[in-house]
């Protein structure tokens, strides 16, 4: 019995360690022209009570998610990266609806039936943002 013991703990060792996430965060830069704009439109997008820190003078970010960092910074030479950065939402209407008091636009919904319905947008710079609704 001891021996079944200690094969079972091996066992839960061994799948823990498989399936442990390579990552504990990840921060996602974003490049903007006027920070402060930026820091308002986030503010605004993400909610007042979004939790923001400002680590340099010029830098900001917003936790956008557990383990998800926004970090907005300021550039003169801001060139598009091609990259969305894609929001999961319970309910479409609901976000775009909370969006839209604030003056937030955030496109057309769009609904693939039984798949997905989703939103593409970008921020006032020009940063490409989704909204998407799982069934």
């Amino acid at each position: 019995m001891k021996m079944l013991c200690k094969v079972f703990v091996v066992f839960l060792a061994i799948i823990s360690v498989a399936t442990a996430e390579p990552f504990k965060e990840i921060t996602i830069a974003i490049p903007v022209s006027s920070l402060n704009q930026a820091e308002q439109w986030y503010t605004n997008f993400l909610g007042a009570d979004t939790e923001m820190i400002k680590p340099t003078p010029d830098i900001i970010e917003f936790k956008a998610a557990r383990g998800v960092w926004l970090q907005l910074y300021e550039t003169n030479n801001q060139q598009s990266s091609g990259a969305i950065i894609r929001f999961l939402v319970k309910d479409m209407k609901v976000a775009q609806a909370a969006r839209a008091r604030v003056g937030i636009n955030t496109g057309e919904a769009i609904e693939i039936p039984n798949v997905v319905t989703y939103s593409e947008f970008t921020d006032p710079f020009g940063n490409a943002i989704g909204f998407y609704d799982l069934p």
